[in-house]
């Protein structure tokens, strides 16, 4: 099985100072492509895209961004076309979530969540993929989660978002038919990363039953899919069994099932007698 190695072209790399955003760097540089990098934190990018010089000896750029800013896919487009760079390898990994009951999280958060996870890379993807289409391939890598399978009370909104991912690359998958040019979609189900921290689950959860992977095992997990040409990529056999299942279940049934299993882990002063 050959692995992919693009086409000479440039991978744009969304959210990809921490987590399997800097894993799917790492390991796309490995595979020979250029780097185009962008997230929040001007330090990690810088040291990461040192790393990957250094390291696999690519070309790698760097954007300093907020993509939940409007103005920040328009500001890549044009930064990728003064540098030369195609973007074939579009990966829309970018995303947060919040954890708690809707009402609490505050219309200006909820928004933002919005705008990252879904707008960013429907904008992205609008911006980059008419260049792949006249070039006649490219990939619209999108990152999802097995949230995207069935509805989660508690992370609601994230849930939803990576539901809009996922149905919306099968769709753009099937359009693309004869192009050259492809969407996929990667759902790993819990992965070691900073992500219940940032969404206030850390240390509110009850303890997930599911094996947590690094991400480096998603990553790899992810280009492999690539390699293999599957539209929708779901990491590890217990996720492919959890989201095999909610994809039949009942929405209403899921959701009361979900809501429980996600809900706050009860204090042992909340027991009953």
């Amino acid at each position: 099985m050959a692995k992919f190695r693009g086409w000479g072209g440039a991978a744009l790399v969304t959210g990809a100072s921490s987590g399997i955003g800097r894993a799917l760097a790492e390991q796309i540089a490995a595979r020979g492509m250029d780097l185009v990098l962008t997230a929040r934190s001007r330090e990690a990018l810088q040291t990461l895209s040192a790393e990957i010089v250094r390291t696999h000896g690519v070309r790698v750029e760097i954007v300093v961004a907020d993509l939940s800013a409007n103005e920040t896919p328009r500001m890549l487009e044009d930064a990728c076309r003064q540098w030369g760079m195609n973007v074939d390898l579009l990966v829309n990994n970018a995303g947060f979530g919040v954890y708690g009951p809707f009402g609490s999280q505050g219309a200006a958060r909820e928004a933002e969540l919005v705008r990252l996870n879904v707008m960013a890379p429907v904008e992205l993807a609008a911006r980059f993929l008419p260049g792949m289409i006249q070039r006649g391939h490219g990939i619209i890598y999108n990152v999802a989660s097995t949230a995207a399978f069935a509805p989660v009370p508690w992370i609601g909104s994230y849930a939803a978002t990576k539901a809009h991912l996922l149905s919306w690359t099968h769709s753009l998958d099937i359009e693309l038919h004869g192009t050259g040019v492809r969407a996929m979609v990667l759902c790993p189900g819990s992965t070691e990363t900073g992500f219940h921290r940032v969404s206030g689950a850390a240390g509110k959860q009850r303890k997930n039953v599911f094996p947590k992977l690094t991400s480096e095992e998603v990553a790899r997990l992810g280009l492999e899919g690539i390699d293999r040409g599957r539209r929708v990529v779901v990491t590890g056999w217990m996720n492919r069994i959890h989201t095999a299942i909610a994809s039949i279940v009942p929405d209403g049934w899921a959701a009361m099932l979900a809501y429980n299993v996600m809900g706050p882990a009860r204090r042992p002063d909340d027991a009953r007698e």
